[in-house]
């Protein structure tokens, strides 16, 4: 009698609140190549690896993510590097960093994101020089188009990429370049469109995939060309960092906690002068604070550095525990111990049959 009691107990219990949403989320930095001997100073190929440590442990093995926010290589010389995940276990993961020259990455700070998530898929794909025919020869503005396929489970998903590795042959090419353009996500695939110009030739691309189908996850792209309105791209100040801040609102949800906030952001895409100096691109994000509903994203460079182009791409998650989640008819009800502390209607997202009838 009493296990019947306590089965009635929780059926009411989700009954009221609506079906409960449960995820595990972490993220941290990866500072291990910052102006190290080893690095300035490489013997190719240069092989590293961290070991990453989860602060608190999974309740399974997650999903792990990888994402550039900081990188500097050296001018005048084809790049050829590449991040990978190994051995990820409840309580951590390897972090494996590939360089394999001529060009000098001094610095390469990663960004990673560890989750338990059913409404996320994770994919990490390859593209060889085989695959990148059109952008791996040949000259002036190029493009190539593939497609991703992913579960047939998303009615409306959320995806996103980041670089994650790439080979660049910048012989006789003014810019090294490379721009990720996604199209129109369906319920199973998506096409996506890589660029590049002048003489560099894309050889081989790392690219890692983000796809979600939970409200709560935010995710996108946003970038922007040297412009008269766009002066951060300019070479004319050296001394600071020349950058470009994009916000957007987050549902009231993001604001319960913000430290504890999952506010992630890399690389997608640059088009940097290949000989005027180094490369140096920078992705990061202003802190929310309290009763904030603003997220911002700064990405720029500094230096020497004469940067044409740059495309950023991030995920956004609220905190986990202790807050439990419900789903009930496009509301959100939050609580913590049992009580209430927020309850906020998110605005159904359309369905893709309903935005190609516009």
């Amino acid at each position: 009698m009493l296990y019947l009691i306590v089965i009635l107990c929780l059926t009411l219990s989700n009954a009221y609140y609506g079906s409960e949403y449960y995820a595990e989320w972490q993220t941290g930095v990866d500072n291990s190549i910052s102006k190290q001997d080893q690095f300035l100073f490489p013997t190719y190929p240069s092989r590293f690896q961290s070991q990453v440590t989860f602060s608190t442990r999974f309740s399974v093995c997650p999903q792990v993510l990888l994402m550039h926010q900081e990188i500097q290589w050296s001018r005048g010389r084809n790049i050829n590097y590449q991040t990978y995940v190994s051995d990820v276990t409840i309580y951590g993961f390897n972090i494996n960093y590939v360089i394999w020259g001529p060009a000098v990455v001094p610095i390469l700070s990663v960004r990673w994101v560890a989750l338990v998530d059913d409404q996320v898929e994770i994919q990490y794909v390859h593209y060889q020089e085989k695959d990148l025919y059109q952008l791996s020869q040949g000259f002036g503005a190029r493009s190539q188009d593939f497609m991703i396929s992913y579960y047939p489970r998303y009615p409306a998903p959320k995806v996103t990429a980041f670089i994650v590795g790439a080979d660049f042959e910048i012989f006789n090419s003014l810019f090294t370049s490379v721009r990720i353009q996604m199209g129109l996500p369906t319920s199973n695939s998506m096409d996506v469109r890589f660029l590049t110009r002048d003489f560099c030739h894309v050889r081989s691309l790392y690219v890692a995939y983000f796809i979600s189908n939970n409200y709560l996850t935010l995710a996108g792209s946003v970038g922007a060309y040297y412009s008269t309105y766009n002066q951060f791209l300019d070479n004319a100040n050296r001394q600071t960092i020349r950058d470009q801040k994009f916000s957007r609102l987050v549902p009231s949800i993001y604001s319960l906690d913000p430290a504890y906030n999952i506010l992630a952001q890399g690389i997608s895409g640059f088009d940097v002068h290949s000989y005027a100096g180094s490369a140096y691109l920078r992705v990061t994000a202003e802190s929310m604070i309290n009763q904030s509903q603003v997220y911002t994203l700064v990405y720029g460079t500094r230096g020497d550095t004469i940067l044409t182009y740059m495309q950023a791409s991030y995920i956004l998650h609220p905190p986990g525990m202790p807050y439990h989640y419900y789903y009930k008819n496009y509301d959100w009800i939050v609580t913590k111990e049992d009580q209430i502390v927020l309850e906020e209607t998110i605005d159904q997202e359309r369905k893709i049959s309903e935005l190609k009838k516009q």
